[in-house]
């Protein structure tokens, strides 16, 4: 049903079971990624250019090696998957999934934080494939 699922990646344990899971179970290939902010909480006034710099560095690193392990962890379930990363914000998913020709985009609730938990209003009705959105514990 699913043939390629856009996975924005979640620290949750239960949205990446729930994710695994649907692959599984569909013969999904996954598209695991993770959003990195351009304007990023860390970066505040009172830091310092350089500071800010370093902490934005070091959050896109672990980004990266985040989503790569979580790569490796899919792989090793036996569940096709792909890594790709974009800078914006939960508006940019659009773009993404239509430009990956994704089936299914499930998006974390916590992704949402930085938005008040908002989805942007011209978000919906633009999206190429249908969308979830986790809650996990």
């Amino acid at each position: 049903m699913f043939e390629k699922i856009l996975y924005i990646v979640s620290e949750k344990q239960g949205d990446k079971r729930f994710v695994m899971d649907l692959a599984k179970k569909n013969g999904s290939t996954v598209l695991l990624s993770a959003i990195l902010h351009p304007d990023s909480h860390l970066q505040m006034k009172t830091d310092s250019s350089t500071r800010a710099r370093v902490l934005k560095e070091e959050q896109e690193r672990r980004s990266w090696l985040d989503v790569y392990a979580l790569e490796e962890e899919f792989k090793a379930a036996g569940i096709k998957s792909s890594v790709m990363a974009q800078e914006g914000n939960v508006g940019s998913i659009q773009s993404l999934a239509a430009s990956t020709h994704c089936d299914l985009i499930v998006l974390a609730a916590g992704n949402l934080a930085d938005d008040d938990y908002k989805l942007p209003e011209e978000l919906l009705p633009n999206l190429p494939c249908p969308l979830i959105i986790t809650n996990s514990q």
